[in-house]
């Protein structure tokens, strides 16, 4: 769009006719394509007000303001040089309106453009300058949004919420007048159907016409430009036969150049069609990383809990396992704190006198392991054990006992597991394979 301004400058301050054919070439389209509709599909009035349109243009090249948005600025020209056609030639309207349809091109993408196309002009007219100019950028010319941005003097993220704002307004607009449209649909329908290719010798005869406009008025002529590009299908065609007479091989060879600029142009186009659609793309990888991303991170998080869990349980587990030998242990204090108060009446062990073992303990040790120690240190007793206690013998045992014999220990031990000690053992009954023999008696456990 910048380049727009630089064109036009150098038309106004230096007379450029090359600056100002390559702004015809650039805006025929658009121009024509709204004069088109604005005349009810009369090609050759939609000529005649693309010719008016430019000639102002031409004129007020001097005077336009520097940051003025000439794709809004030529719009609007449109559709005041149309409503004055319109106005005059409201008789042949009804004609005008169907030879739309036989000179509109299908495009096969908008089955509702018959009924858009008559009330499209008047609702871009209800929009604010900014909001036609962002409609006009993104759909009319096919702009990409870096570059609406940059016409509109704002960053690309910013241009596509003006031009969404835009095309929701013009759709509740449409909506009223009868015309119920998606936002997706509108805007499939304004970049396929809303501008068409001008005859392709118009913009040839257009600058041809500006610029021998410009020549008379230099000279002095009292020809009015004005009423030159007004003129009827007739004049325009003897005027576009007189400058192609006068200028000869040049307009042949700046004719070629603008079809080649034309196919150019097109190529242009699809390479954006295409480069919106991998940006789109791109988007959507940019946000399948980001869900992969967030899904790694929940996935650590409850691993992590998963482990704190099993922690906690474990730390249940082991106050479990504490409160039970503290219990256990309690009960041992008690049955040998019994076992004392009742010395007299201990059963079948009758030994001498022993000492006191300041401490007995004893830390997940095997039942049998500690039976047989204390066994021995009391009076080397042999041991043969009833098959029915077999079962128990491989119990865990931890217990800690401090200023007691080992018969104590043994009987205080044997008491909290439920057995006890007989003189006279069963003839079933069995000592370990991994136990010696002592000089001992030999005396049996069994089962209380």
């Amino acid at each position: 769009m910048h380049d727009d301004t630089k064109l036009l400058r150098s038309y106004a301050e230096e007379g450029s006719e090359s600056a100002f054919s390559e702004l015809v070439s650039r805006h025929i389209d658009l121009v024509y394509s709204a004069a088109m509709r604005q005349v009810a599909g009369d090609t050759h009035l939609a000529q005649d007000v693309t010719q008016m349109v430019f000639a102002d243009l031409a004129r007020k090249a001097r005077t336009l303001p520097r940051r003025a948005v000439l794709t809004g600025w030529l719009y609007q020209a449109t559709r005041y040089a149309a409503s004055k056609v319109v106005r005059a030639e409201r008789r042949r309207s009804n004609r005008e309106r169907e030879a739309v349809a036989m000179h509109q091109p299908s495009t096969g993408t908008e089955p509702n453009w018959d009924q858009l196309g008559p009330v499209l002009d008047e609702a871009m007219g209800r929009l604010g300058a900014k909001d036609r100019d962002a409609v006009l950028l993104r759909y009319f010319e096919r702009k990409d949004l870096r570059a609406v941005g940059g016409a509109l003097g704002l960053s690309e993220e910013a241009a596509r919420k003006r031009v969404g704002r835009a095309l929701e307004r013009l759709r509740r607009y449409l909506t009223g007048r009868g015309v119920t449209l998606s936002a997706a649909t509108l805007a499939t329908a304004l970049t396929g159907s809303a501008v068409q290719s001008a005859p392709a010798a118009l913009a040839a005869t257009i600058s041809a016409a500006v610029f021998a406009g410009a020549a008379a008025a230099a000279t002095g002529s009292t020809f009015n430009l004005l009423n030159l590009m007004s003129m009827t299908k007739l004049k325009a065609g003897l005027l576009g036969a007189a400058v192609v007479v006068g200028a000869g091989t040049p307009v042949v060879v700046q004719q070629q150049s603008l079809s080649r600029l034309r196919a150019e142009n097109r190529e242009l186009r699809e390479q954006s069609l295409q480069l919106e659609q991998l940006r789109a793309e791109h988007q959507q990888l940019v946000a399948h990383r980001t869900d992969a991303d967030e899904l790694d991170r929940l996935r650590k998080e409850v691993a992590e809990l998963h482990r704190l869990r099993a922690e906690v349980a474990q730390l249940r587990r082991d106050k479990e396992d504490a409160v039970q030998l503290a219990a256990q242990n309690t009960q041992l204090k008690a049955a040998l704190a019994k076992l004392t108060t009742f010395a007299k009446k201990k059963p079948e062990i009758q030994t001498a006198e022993q000492e006191l073992l300041p401490l007995v303990q004893f830390e997940d040790a095997r039942l049998t392991d500690a039976i047989l120690t204390l066994a021995r240190q009391a009076a080397n007793l042999n041991l043969v054990f009833d098959p029915e206690v077999e079962p128990l013998l491989d119990r865990s045992l931890s217990i800690r006992l401090e200023n007691v014999t080992a018969a104590a220990a043994l009987e205080a031990i044997l008491s909290t597991n439920n057995l006890r000690l007989v003189k006279t053992p069963g003839t079933t009954w069995k000592r370990r394979e991994d136990v010696g023999e002592f000089p001992g008696d030999v005396v049996g456990i069994t089962l209380k």
